[in-house]
């Protein structure tokens, strides 16, 4: 637009002063055109941003010669429409404001043309730019209003209109032209009449509403929403102006909130209650019991022989019986009592209310029976017992832990006594089962605070007196647990499952000693031996992590040699030689550990091959004295010979002993006559020095 000067006289001037005042306050441009479109007059310049126009400067010139081209073209169409016509035309256009578009409205009004009969129009602009944004603005929430997820619906009390977008009639079921109100009210047929008593009352009280609600729709059905209701007040006049409800879906948050409520409180094989609600549940019973004076009791059921089966047959086939064996103790038990899975195939049992103890030897007894009955599996048929331990309550203790401790303590005395069987806590417990629990409690912290430690007894050949390998035995530290023989704590490892933990720790134990010796010492050709349990034959992983070991360690695989009982392997069956086959894929040896005591000697090495049998000590012993002994061992070893086994003579500890076993043919000895089991220092010392005379040889 074209800019000019402003002439001394002044268009005020030319109107009363009431009217000239009005003008100047007017924010928009205000002119006068002929029937040509030219200037014939300037009443209003505005606040001079949208353009400056100045009366004197502007008469008799043209749309075009003032305004911006396009702009004047817009104009000049509209002028000639509103005299065609004789109505107001409206034109909308944008032009730059110091370096900003602005955006303005021309409204175009026919007029008479003042002293002259031609007609003429008369053109208001106004600068529209901040309306425009808030038209902008509002068409983006109307956009964002509609297309909303979330339900929306907004009251305007004072004139009782109502908006709802699409999302809150598939909410609550409504069709599309069909409004849910007008008033808050009105929405209460879609709500719990105490739910909405408490909303109606929260809202009035603090203006709003904030949390779940469960929305009715027509057909019944419900759906859980998070409620976000707020009332908007008219800040001038303080008076409600709208009512705003946000509903948003929660349902699928509720169902995966519920899904992990019950995943935390139950078990997710059997779907019972797990150990933590279990102990929440037994915590209240023993209170209840205490308030209303009767006695209730705990019920811990271990499954005997399961761990064949789920050794045998796979997890999978485990899992059925555990199944199987959960739903059938379920029919033997009131509905009121509370059962769940503790762990592994280990159940429990709380009752309350119980009349005499007969009613627990009658309840005891008919889960034994349910769970007595065969289980197939496949067409295979399996059978399980059930071991239980009862403990009563508010007679043996009020405090839930030791409730399930002391029905845990007469669990093992009932398997103590042959298994398949119940038994009841007393305080004249047998002490074995309470040094049962004493023992694994010392194992766990002592597998937590580095409470074992490794001996090596050496092995000797019979002919050289050289030595020739070294068995690794576990011992725990007597500051955790006094003296504590292996044989009293690894048949306790073997029943818990620790014994896995200490498997591994022991094997790598032993080759940090060995890559030690070889790395200072020079020393790493000498032969380890260490033992596996049934548990370890059993464990999948195993070879994994036998191989792993050995390269972590670098060390040559053919000096590890695992010693494993008849027993442990006939017990292991497939998965047994299967972990033996891969054991001796990787390079290691495998000898047979207190041989002629297991089930069946000849048919145990017909299974796979191996490298050497170790004799039992039992029938050293008395090798010297007793004909039937020494007619064992010389099989044993004229056997081995023929099949081209090593033979080691366990438990030599006198002259007479390593003579005899020696005339018999035996290659090699190990027992308290050449060494009793030494801590890694002192077998070191004894490394050296047969090192060090083998090298002067």
């Amino acid at each position: 637009m074209k800019s000019y000067s402003k002439k001394s006289v002044h268009r005020n001037s030319r109107f009363p002063h009431r009217f000239s005042a009005l003008l100047d306050a007017l924010p928009d441009v205000i002119f006068h055109l002929d029937d040509r479109g030219r200037f014939l007059d300037v009443y209003s310049e505005g606040d001079g941003g949208s353009c400056r126009l100045h009366d004197r400067d502007v008469i008799g010139m043209e749309l075009d010669e003032v305004f911006p081209v396009p702009v004047a073209r817009r104009l000049k169409r509209a002028h000639t429409e509103a005299l065609r016509h004789g109505k107001l035309q409206i034109v909308d256009y944008g032009m730059k404001r110091e370096g900003k578009e602005s955006n303005f409205e021309a409204r175009v009004i026919p007029a008479e043309a003042k002293g002259t009969p031609r007609r003429s129009t008369l053109v208001i602009i106004r600068d529209i730019t901040a309306d425009k944004h808030s038209r902008d603005y509002l068409n983006l929430i109307k956009k964002i209003f509609e297309d909303a997820t979330e339900a929306m619906l907004i009251f305007s009390p004072r004139n009782e209109k109502v908006y709802f977008n699409e999302s809150f009639c598939q909410m609550f079921g409504l069709e599309c032209n069909e409004k849910p109100g007008k008033r808050l009210e009105d929405l209460e047929r879609f709500f719990a009449p105490e739910q909405f008593s408490v909303l109606k009352e929260m809202i009035r009280r603090n203006g709003n509403y904030h949390g779940e609600v469960t929305v009715i729709r027509p057909d019944g059905s419900k759906l859980s929403a998070w409620l976000n209701y707020d009332i908007l007040e008219d800040g001038e006049k303080g008076r409600e102006a709208y009512e705003i409800a946000i509903l948003t879906d929660i349902s699928e948050l509720q169902e995966s909130r519920e899904m992990l409520r019950f995943t935390a409180t139950h078990d997710g094989l059997t779907g019972l209650p797990n150990r933590r609600m279990l102990l929440s549940h037994l915590e209240q019973a023993v209170r209840r019991s205490e308030r209303n004076n009767h006695s209730g009791a705990v019920f811990f059921i271990d499954l005997d022989n399961f761990k064949y089966i789920n050794d045998s047959l796979g997890h999978i086939a485990g899992d059925a019986v555990l199944i199987e064996c959960a739903s059938r103790i379920r029919t033997a038990i009131r509905k009121s009592d509370i059962f769940g899975r503790i762990g592994g195939d280990k159940f429990l049992l709380i009752t309350e209310e119980i009349k005499s103890p007969d009613d627990l030897m009658h309840l005891a007894s008919k889960i034994i029976s349910v769970v007595n009955k065969p289980f197939y599996v496949g067409d295979l048929k399996h059978n399980i017992g059930a071991s239980i331990g009862v403990a009563i309550f508010p007679n043996d203790s009020t405090n839930r832990d030791e409730l399930l401790q002391y029905a845990d303590m007469a669990m093992y005395q009932a398997k103590e006594k042959g298994k398949n069987r119940y038994q009841f806590y007393s305080n004249s417990l047998d002490r074995k089962v309470k040094r049962h629990f004493l023992i694994e409690k010392a194992l766990r912290y002592a597998l937590e605070n580095d409470g074992f430690y490794l001996v090596f007894q050496p092995q000797i050949d019979l002919n050289t007196n050289v030595l020739t390998g070294l068995e690794a035995l576990i011992r725990i530290d007597e500051k955790i647990a006094g003296p504590l023989h292996p044989q009293e704590f690894i048949p306790i490892a073997e029943e818990s499952d620790l014994i896995l933990k200490i498997g591994r720790w022991v094997f790598q134990r032993c080759c940090q000693r060995i890559f030690q010796w070889n790395r200072e010492y020079h020393l790493g050709n000498v032969e380890i031996s260490i033992n596996l349990s049934r548990r370890q034959l059993m464990d999948e992983s195993w070879p994994k992590f036998v191989e792993e070991t050995l390269n972590k360690y670098r060390l040559d695989p053919t000096k590890i040699e695992f010693e494993i009982t008849e027993t442990a392997f006939m017990q292991s069956q497939k998965t047994g030689s299967r972990t033996i086959e891969q054991l001796q894929k990787i390079g290691c040896k495998i000898s047979i550990d207190d041989f002629g005591t297991g089930y069946s000697s000849l048919a145990t090495l017909k299974k796979f091959t191996v490298d050497k049998l170790k004799i039992d000590k039992s029938f050293i012993d008395e090798i010297s004295h007793s004909s039937t002994d020494r007619s064992i061992v010389k099989a044993s070893i004229a056997m081995a010979n023929a099949m081209g086994l090593k033979t080691v003579a366990e438990g030599v500890e006198t002259d007479d002993q390593k003579r005899v076993v020696k005339l018999m043919g035996c290659k090699e000895m190990q027992g308290f006559l050449y060494s009793e089991p030494k801590r890694a220092a002192e077998i070191l010392r004894l490394l050296k020095e047969m090192k060090g005379k083998s090298e002067k040889k």
